[in-house]
């Protein structure tokens, strides 16, 4: 039999599914064959033989079912139920209703959260982190996520959505990052290098290939990242042989959430950065002209450690007899010593005075450019590095 663009398209599909799934081709190409009402491939091959055609919405429906990763245990056990279940819930999807209680769910990077009022819950892209459910009311309060079988439902979401973003990085990475050879080597999906021991640079464990694909090049032991695993131990002396091996934690997506409670209140945090904002704002409402505007920007503005605050205004940008009083009413509600100072310093623009008279900016960028033009020559309108 001549192999047909409608097989090689079915292999193609059957490689993609084993990639996302980090599962052998024969086990893809079997379940491929399932959902065409074949036990396996083989038989599907044979029917091929004997003329049997895929019809255009059976392949539509195989290129769905690609589409919808399931992990490893599910394949192997073959439950149907657990597998009509899991493509219950990637039907639903981004917004949608848990009983009577709204909630959203999206992908932020690799990680998914699926959250609600008052409440929210992230699975990590790696797949060891237990899953984060997070309140923002004690835990006596009404909160739905502390009901049980609400909790369960909002994580089954969100775990199969996992599955999602984990398929997607496991297809976009080399074939051999997520199945180790016969050797137990596998290939870094960002290094390109190979080895069947590998370090983490945070815990100094040492860690085996089958572990480090297993947990998506998360660290078995910490949970740190790829960017973080080496196949060299960059702090040893003795080429990480005193290293001693990560022992694996429990077993990927643990059902036990861990619960944090978050004060979701704001909370002011005065820095230096944000006085300085506020006191610069504050001259922008003293200034009454376009030069004591840029007068106020240009301002040289600093807070100090015995809550002081030091405003120099630049003299021929700011009257010298002015008292800024918005900036004097702001530093007493913020409980802060004034110390005013004026500099000379040089100035952006040559004529000072044509921002006491201009009604706007325009109208001051027009007279400044008609007064170079005039005076000084043309202006320089190339931007030039600091």
């Amino acid at each position: 039999m001549t192999e047909t663009k409608e097989f090689r398209r079915l292999k193609a599909l059957a490689k993609r599914y084993a990639r996302a799934n980090r599962i052998a081709q024969h086990e893809a190409l079997d379940l491929i064959a399932g959902e065409l009402g074949f036990p396996h491939w083989t038989k599907l091959i044979a029917a091929g033989k004997k003329g049997w055609q895929i019809e255009t919405e059976q392949m539509a429906g195989v290129e769905a079912f690609v589409k919808r990763p399931l992990p490893a245990a599910t394949f192997q056990s073959g439950d149907p139920e657990a597998m009509n279940r899991r493509f219950a819930y990637l039907e639903q999807a981004e917004h949608g209703m848990i009983g009577d209680h709204a909630y959203r769910l999206q992908q932020v990077f690799h990680d998914v959260i699926i959250a609600g009022e008052g409440w929210s819950i992230r699975v990590p892209e790696n797949p060891g982190a237990p899953p984060i459910v997070e309140t923002f009311t004690d835990r006596d309060a009404e909160c739905p996520v502390l009901n049980p079988e609400f909790l369960q439902t909002a994580l089954s979401l969100a775990r199969n959505r996992a599955l999602q973003a984990r398929a997607g990085l496991a297809t976009d990475w080399p074939r051999r990052s997520t199945k180790p050879d016969l050797s137990g080597v596998v290939r870094h999906p960002l290094s390109r290098s190979e080895s069947d021991v590998w370090f983490c640079l945070h815990c100094d464990g040492k860690i085996t290939g089958a572990q480090i694909a297993q947990n998506l090049w998360h660290c078995p032991g910490c949970g740190a990242s790829p960017l973080d695993i080496f196949d060299t131990p960059l702090c040893s002396d003795d080429d990480g042989k005193s290293f001693l091996p990560v022992k694996t934690e429990g077993t990927a997506d643990r059902d036990e959430p861990d619960f944090r409670i978050v004060d979701g209140r704001p909370k002011l945090d005065l820095n230096e950065e944000k006085i300085i904002l506020l006191i610069r704002s504050a001259l922008l409402d003293d200034a009454t002209n376009i030069s004591e505007k840029l007068g106020a920007l240009q301002a040289e503005i600093s807070v100090d450690d015995e809550n002081g605050v030091w405003i120099a205004l630049e003299e021929d940008l700011w009257p010298a007899g002015k008292e800024p009083v918005q900036a004097l009413a702001v530093a007493e509600l913020l409980g802060l010593e004034v110390e005013l100072e004026s500099s000379w310093s040089t100035i952006p623009f040559a004529w000072p005075g044509l921002g006491e008279i201009a009604s706007s900016t325009s109208e001051y960028t027009q007279m400044m450019l008609d007064a170079y033009v005039q005076y000084g020559g043309s202006p320089d309108r190339k931007a030039k590095a600091s």
